[in-house]
């Protein structure tokens, strides 16, 4: 069995084989774009094809929200812009949305740990905002198949081909005859087919771990959504650790309950500034009175 060193070693390695290595992402602050399950197979398919006229491009993983977009991309700078500018001029031909100035951020992702930090948050992206799905469900990107054997085998007994008249309906465009490499799953281009999902397990030591970095380590979530100016969101379970460890590590005490008015206070203060609780969550977590946590944070 493999150590934990040795792990570490073989996933900084494979990092380190990146040209570059992305985070992309864009403005949340965009009107609506994708308002119905149609038009996200419309972007899911036109990334697809984007993806194929930018072969130099890695695309690792990327998730489509109602009004922006998150991805993890190696390569040239420059041609992941202009890799986005063909998504973006597809979606203007094929969608009733209004894209004008829709542009994309882009920053270099500096190490391993980062660039696991990167991929989790893009791949719980979904989860966070429809309580409804999970980081293995959410089916408008890549964050289903990474680590889900029973969603790639799904792919591989089920996909088709996506063929000329499929690609030429999805952008309306003649720059697509060419691809045929594409596949497609429930109707449109799964990202099986595009993103090289292989490469962003090997940054992970294996499953367990990529399971508690989407899962459990919201602390590097918060890091990107205050680095990108998102407000991101979490879940009661999450705030409750948040919460545990703080009563451990501040107050040595493992019943928040217990805690004394001023260290709730004051925890609470941090769930609220810091995590984005509102007044019910922070209510719940620390056993305050509502009229307390509305008169802290009218």
């Amino acid at each position: 069995m493999i150590n934990f060193s040795e792990s570490e070693r073989f996933c900084q390695n494979h990092f380190e084989q990146f040209e570059a290595l992305w985070h992309l992402w864009t403005p949340e602050n965009q009107g609506i774009i994708f308002p119905d399950d149609k038009s996200f197979e419309t972007g899911m398919n036109i990334i697809g094809i984007s993806s194929r006229l930018f072969p130099d491009i890695v695309i690792i993983t990327f998730e489509l929200m109602s009004n922006h977009l998150h991805g993890t991309m190696a390569g040239k700078e420059h041609r992941i812009r202009l890799l986005f500018n063909s998504i973006n001029y597809f979606l203007r031909r094929k969608l009733v949305a209004g894209l004008s100035g829709w542009d994309c951020s882009l920053r270099r992702i500096e190490s391993l740990n980062d660039a696991r930090s990167v991929i989790t948050y893009n791949n719980r992206n979904g989860f966070l905002v429809h309580e409804d799905e999970s980081p293995y469900s959410y089916p408008w990107g890549a964050n289903r198949f990474f680590f889900n054997p029973e969603a790639k085998a799904r792919y591989y007994a089920n996909s088709k081909p996506f063929r000329f008249t499929d690609r030429r309906n999805a952008c309306a465009s003649h720059k697509a005859d060419a691809i045929t490499s594409l596949k497609k799953l429930d109707g449109y281009v799964s990202p099986m087919s595009f993103c090289d999902i292989a490469a962003g397990e090997l940054l992970f030591r294996n499953a367990s771990h990529y399971f508690y970095e989407v899962s459990r380590n919201i602390e590097s979530q918060k890091n990107i959504a205050q680095e990108i100016g998102k407000r991101i969101f979490y879940t009661d379970d999450e705030l409750f650790r948040v919460v545990m460890s703080m009563s451990n590590n501040k107050f040595d005490s493992a019943r928040p309950s217990l805690l004394p008015k001023d260290a709730k206070i004051e925890i609470a203060k941090v769930l609220h500034y810091e995590y984005n609780a509102n007044n019910k969550q922070v209510q719940r977590m620390l056993n305050l009175d509502l009229m307390v946590v509305n008169s802290l944070f009218p």
